[in-house]
């Protein structure tokens, strides 16, 4: 530790500084840190070193990230058993975390092309065959399995042999049609507009330095010609670097041509787990959990309070998406029309529904709900939804004061009227 929020990095391990992280981000792990920082507040402080920024795409992070990759590679591949406790069905699914990565073509130093962006896609699969995406970190809101829920959980399993058929293909096959393309098409867009970008300045600027030397060597030919050679320069010389200009120019546009060769690698299954409901859960321990609905009750209420939230964004004049199957950390993705722009600028709003039957006290919200409030607290929205029959009472918070979820909290309770009461009520019918 150093001064706060800074830190220095006397000794970084050989191991760590051999994964080569220069091929993929131009510089290497350095064998020390004088100063490095986890919030850019941090970056700079008067009269004190320049501190790194350790984020995604750091060198130093993103090689020990690799490192713990490789290392538990095969833990990852065995799986894991998790719990939804927000889930009260009783259909187990796999979860499969699967890579996959775009290459272009550029060959680098070890022969191979070059990997030009990667990307994580989280499958769920049921019983029945029926794959779907599960949203960015969907494992942020599972807990782990204690022993005696393992143990009931791994009796089950003996008896479940859709577990072992061919799952693993099944979500691949999911990811090479429906996932893979998308990120594909999204690399290849902004690869193509940036190679068109750079193929146009490359030229603007080359062209007009070869037809600046092509009139000099004309111009000196003639005065040579005439009896007034250039000392310093003559037509030869002058040509010959116009022609150097033209093959760097040809060489250039070669290069940004092997850039557009762009094509997917095939898709690689990195992790997964095994999601136990809740419901199933307590039926394989042979527990009745007390419910204040059922489960028929919670879909209608769910289902009710989505509906009022879509109801009020497009009367407000958004324009609301449900997201809620992505499982990203709020359930409607609004999109502001530039008159409704808040001094920021801001294009989406986040909003996280929760739908409670008449008279409940408490609310949960779960992890991932928790880190997206704190990182986007500007856009981040949570409305409350009461039902009751027909009518729904519903109060949008913002600037909410959720608690830092540690690492093996999965969902936090909260008392609605004292989140009410600590955040910024900014619409309510």
């Amino acid at each position: 530790r150093r001064e706060t929020g800074r830190y220095e990095i006397t000794s970084v391990p050989y191991v760590v500084r051999n994964r080569n992280m220069a091929i993929c981000y131009g510089e290497p792990v350095l064998k020390s840190y004088e100063r490095i920082c986890f919030d850019k507040c941090c970056c700079s402080i008067p009269g004190k070193p320049q501190a790194d920024l350790i984020c995604p795409g750091h060198p130093l992070l993103d090689a020990v990230i690799d490192l713990i990759r490789e290392k538990n590679a095969d833990t990852m591949r065995r799986g894991a058993i998790l719990i939804d406790d927000s889930d009260y069905g009783d259909e187990a699914r796999l979860l499969f975390y699967i890579e996959d990565a775009i290459q272009d073509g550029v060959v680098d130093k070890a022969g191979a092309r070059r990997t030009i962006s990667k990307a994580i896609h989280f499958v769920e699969l049921k019983e029945n065959g029926v794959a779907s995406t599960t949203g960015y970190a969907p494992y942020l809101d599972y807990r782990g399995a204690t022993e005696a829920e393992t143990a009931a959980i791994r009796d089950w399993m003996q008896t479940q042999s859709w577990l072992s058929h061919n799952v693993e293909e099944a979500a691949k096959a999911y990811a090479v049609e429906h996932l893979i393309p998308i990120h594909f098409t999204e690399v290849k867009q902004r690869k193509e507009a940036m190679l068109n970008k750079t193929a146009k300045a490359v030229k603007d600027r080359l062209i007009a330095e070869i037809q600046y030397w092509d009139y000099k060597a004309v111009d000196l030919a003639q005065k040579e010609a005439a009896g007034k050679p250039n000392a310093r320069l003559n037509s030869k010389l002058a040509a010959r670097r116009a022609e150097e200009l033209q093959e760097r120019m040809q060489e250039r546009l070669a290069e940004i041509e092997k850039e557009r060769h762009i094509s997917p690698i095939p898709p690689v299954i990195t992790g997964g787990a095994l999601i136990i409901p809740r419901g199933l859960l307590a039926k394989l321990l042979k527990q009745n959990e007390p419910e204040l609905f059922n489960c028929g009750d919670r879909k209608a209420i769910e289902l009710a309070a989505m509906k009022a939230v879509m109801d009020i964004e497009a009367r407000l004049g958004y324009n609301p998406r449900d997201v809620s199957a992505s499982k990203c950390g709020y359930d409607v993705e609004s999109y502001v029309p530039e008159a409704l722009r808040d001094a920021d600028g801001n294009v989406l709003r986040f909003i996280e529904v929760k739908g409670r039957a008449k008279g409940a006290a408490t609310v949960t919200v779960s992890r991932n709900e928790m880190l997206c409030g704190k990182t986007k607290p500007e856009q981040f929205i949570l409305a409350i939804v009461e039902v009751d029959g027909n009518r729904t009472r519903t109060v949008y918070l913002k600037n909410l004061s959720f608690d830092t979820p540690g690492i093996a909290t999965s969902s936090t309770n909260y008392d609605i009227m004292n989140l009410i009461s600590s955040s910024e009520v900014v619409y309510q019918e």
